[in-house]
Formats: C-alpha cells, sequence, structure tokens
C-alpha cells in the first residue's frame, strides 16, 4: 500500500468548514483533537505560530495544521485577508504514531500544489453564494484539499524517521501493511520480524527508532483504531473483537481503556457530541 493510503485509511478524516470572509485582527486557534485548514485567496495576513515566529503571507495560500497545533492569524485592516477556514478532525487520536508523522504546522502557496485551481474555484464559490448544501460541498472540498496537500508533503518531504520514513523503508513497509491486513492474524513479534526479513532483535531495534514504539505497542493501537471505526457503525461487540484480534469483550475493553483512558461506550458518546459540534452552521471569527 501506498503511504498516503495508508495515511488516510488511518486517519479517516472529515473537515468541518466554520469560517468563510474577511479576517481583520487576531483570532487564536486550538482545538482539542482537531487540526485546521485556513485557504486564503486574497488579502494580507501573518501566521503567528507557538514559537512566536511571525510569517507574513501576501498571496493566494493554504495553512494546515495538525495535533492542535496552537497558532494565530493576524488580519489587516486594510487589506483584510478573504477566508475559509475548517477545522480538521481524524477518528485517531492525538498520540497516534499516524497523526505524529504529520507537519505541526505548514503554509503553501497555493500554486505549488498541483491540481487544486478547480476545487480552489469551487470552494469560494460556495462561500460566496450560500445556496442550498454549500456546507457539505464545502466540507468534502476541504477535505480533498487536506488529501492533496498529504500528497504535496509526502511527494516533497524527507524524514529521517516516523510514519512517513517507516513507510518508506522496505523491511517496515511490508509489516504495516500486513499488521493493517491482519489484525486478527498472528501478530507476534517472532512473526513480524520474519516478515521484514530481519532478525528478531534487530527488528525491534529497527521499529523503534523509525516510529518510537514497540511492535507491541504499535500493534495495539493499530487494533483499537480499527475498532473504533466498527463502533462508530454499531458492530456488535463479539463482531469487533474477532474482526481486531481479540478473545473476548472484557479483554478488548481493557486495551481500549488502556489506549484511550475511557471505555468503548464512553468513547462513543464523545465522538458522537464532538462531531455533532463539529457540524455546526458557519460562524464568525
Amino acid at each position: 500500500m501506498d503511504r498516503l493510503s495508508y495515511l488516510l485509511d488511518h486517519l479517516n478524516v472529515s473537515a468541518g468548514v466554520f469560517f468563510t470572509g474577511q479576517l481583520c485582527g487576531l483570532t487564536n486557534f486550538e482545538e482539542k483533537d482537531a487540526g485546521h485548514i485556513h485557504v486564503l485567496r486574497s488579502g494580507t495576513m501573518e501566521v503567528v505560530g507557538s514559537d512566536k515566529q511571525r510569517l507574513s503571507i501576501d498571496e493566494p495560500s493554504m495553512i494546515f495544521s495538525t495535533r492542535s497545533h496552537r497558532h494565530q492569524l493576524v488580519g489587516q485592516e486594510n487589506n483584510g485577508a478573504e477566508l475559509v477556514c475548517a477545522s480538521v478532525r481524524f477518528q485517531t487520536v492525538n498520540s497516534s504514531p499516524v497523526v505524529d508523522a504529520l507537519p505541526a504546522l505548514v503554509t503553501l502557496p497555493l500554486a505549488s500544489v498541483r491540481g487544486l485551481d478547480t476545487f480552489i474555484e469551487v470552494l469560494f464559490a460556495e462561500a460566496d453564494t450560500q445556496q442550498e448544501g454549500s456546507l457539505a460541498v464545502m466540507n468534502r472540498l476541504m477535505e480533498v484539499i487536506f488529501v492533496a496537500v498529504l500528497r504535496h508533503i509526502i511527494s516533497e518531504g524527507e524524514s529521517s524517521k516516523g510514519m512517513l520514513a517507516a513507510l518508506a523503508d522496505p523491511h517496515l513497509n511490508r509489516v504495516l501493511s500486513y499488521i493493517g491486513e491482519q489484525l486478527n492474524g498472528d501478530l507476534s513479534v517472532e512473526h513480524l520480524a520474519n516478515i521484514a526479513g530481519m532478525s528478531r532483535s534487530s527488528f525491534i531495534q529497527h521499529f523503534k527508532s523509525l516510529l518510537s514504539a514497540s511492535p507491541g505497542e504499535f500493534v495495539q493501537h493499530a487494533r483499537i483504531s480499527a475498532a473504533k471505526k466498527l463502533i462508530l457503525k454499531d458492530k456488535p461487540m463479539s463482531v469487533i473483537c474477532h474482526n481486531v484480534g481479540y478473545d473476548d469483550a472484557s479483554g478488548f475493553s481493557r486495551a481500549f481503556k488502556k489506549n484511550t483512558g475511557i471505555t468503548p461506550r464512553e468513547w462513543k458518546k464523545l465522538h458522537l457530541i464532538a462531531s455533532g459540534n463539529h457540524s455546526e452552521n458557519l460562524g464568525h471569527l
């Protein structure tokens, strides 16, 4: 599986537009378990990261943040920035190695990302007209834009560690693909090392060096992430346990709580509440 498809499959991203219009003054952005995409069509503004460094933007650009990264946008009063802003949520959690593989804050001129012209044009046309269904259309367009940004990051960036590096590694790529396809199969360290074509000790060391987690920790996270998708589909607990490799509901619940801090039932309730808030109507900054 290619790196982009792997990331998208595990992130299960959803976008929700919450602002369209001109930005004047300073606005803070930080949302638990969510990133943001800001698309600047015209005007001038500054982006201030958590390190307080300021970046001035005076051309059509996209600002992309992940992992609840704190940042600020500052619009100029005499040349207001025309924006569409969306929050981006992942079905996984902030501690996920998949989310951690993404850069915290990226600013890209729109011209540098191929294939975005049509999507951006339709995005702002929907924002301007506000027809029935415009919000739903803009949400889907923001998800497409998110995919385009990821494709650009993967094609242009180089990483010596993290999920992107692991997916590019010929040994670990096979292992990660196998884990994703065989969650209810043999995922012992010995078997995974054999798939990687490495000794047990070398495999563990290599795995940890790239992913900062042991194979066992990664497998548990992959199983819990897959279980979340099944929980949201209202699958029976017996089906969920079988599909993700747990013998019984009690063992699965213990693993789920260890990974997330809450029970599967509590997680589903919180997720549905967050999704409801995420789908609220357009607001103003």
